[in-house]
């Protein structure tokens, strides 16, 4: 499929804003304020309310956005922008009470709820990809833990960066001159790891598996000779621009391995070498989560291909194979 730039970055922007909010209230809720709460909660809105921005760029319509929000016990799209929604105002509760007081049962009550629905959110993203049965690859677990996944991962990263620039005072710094992380930096390392191996399992499952089903699978027919007589056009249409793209077989599995790297191995080694360098693991890791969500798109072969005379498109091979 053609990959929209802009549904690209809001999946990134928002999952980072969202994971950097859940880290940082569960810090907020497991003691008192840490070092670059307030600075977290900002960045985590800011980057929340951007990738919110940039969806409404692939509206057709965006007079009619207001209709996304009318299907919520049938849409997981309606779904994602009630609760969107509804993050800021239990953002802003849960900012303020953790400012004006220590501990009370409205802080742990907002901060809790604040927790629940970032996650829902990025579940529901999540789901809008995996519920679609026309995209074979996109409907399946993968993609249910992903979206969170790299989210929560990303989040974390985050988190260790702005911790580590707002620790500014002598007790927050170890003897090597690092910031004290506590068990942080080890929880983003199990982050990557595990965002890592799911994302090389995603690309292995699928290397060689079918990309479509079958002409007489796409139409619900028993088996026999079923052939596609005539497209139905003579030129571009919406449809061969939108479904129909075409990705270099080379191409993608250099794109394969430079998500790999850039968005969970490089990262990782940065932080085991020291703490001090969560800022540019990020930077890195977002490099990579932007080309594995724009070759996620790239690579997903529409069933509508199937009636355009794309019955055996081609693969884009194993990681590293011959293809």
């Amino acid at each position: 499929m053609k990959p929209a730039l802009s549904v690209v970055f809001f999946t990134v922007s928002s999952g980072v804003g969202l994971g950097l909010m859940i880290w940082a209230s569960l810090a907020r809720l497991l003691s008192a304020p840490p070092p670059g709460f307030d600075l977290a909660m900002g960045l985590a809105t800011g980057l929340f309310s951007a990738g919110l921005l940039s969806s409404s760029m692939h509206l057709a319509n965006p007079r009619n956005g207001w209709r996304a929000f009318a299907g919520f016990r049938r849409s997981w799209l309606s779904r994602e922008a009630v609760f969107a929604v509804l993050v800021y105002p239990v953002a802003a509760l849960f900012w303020w009470e953790a400012r004006r007081a220590s501990q009370s049962g409205l802080l742990v009550g907002a901060g809790i709820m604040l927790v629940a629905l970032a996650l829902m959110v990025l579940v529901c993203t999540a789901m809008i990809y995996a519920c679609l049965k026309t995209v074979p690859h996109w409907r399946s677990w993968h993609t249910v833990l992903g979206y969170p996944l790299f989210g929560l991962m990303s989040g974390a990263l985050l988190w260790l960066a702005v911790q580590s620039v707002s620790a500014a005072s002598s007790a927050a710094i170890d003897a090597q001159g690092g910031p004290q992380a506590g068990w942080w930096p080890g929880l983003a390392l199990v982050l990557l790891a595990a965002g890592g191996v799911l994302k090389l399992a995603y690309y292995l499952r699928f290397a060689r598996a079918p990309a479509l089903p079958s002409l007489n699978a796409a139409l619900g027919l028993p088996a026999g000779r079923v052939r596609l007589l005539d497209v139905g056009h003579s030129g571009r249409t919406f449809l061969t621009d939108e479904f129909v793209f075409a990705l270099a077989r080379e191409k993608a599995r250099g794109l394969r391995w430079l998500s790999l790297a850039l968005g969970f191995v490089l990262p990782a080694v940065l932080l085991v070498v020291s703490v001090r360098w969560a800022g540019l693991a990020l930077l890195i890791c977002l490099a990579g989560l932007l080309v594995e969500r724009w070759l996620y798109f790239a690579e997903a072969q529409h069933v509508v291909r199937v009636y355009h005379g794309s019955v055996a498109a081609p693969q884009a091979g194993t990681v590293g194979g011959r293809g």
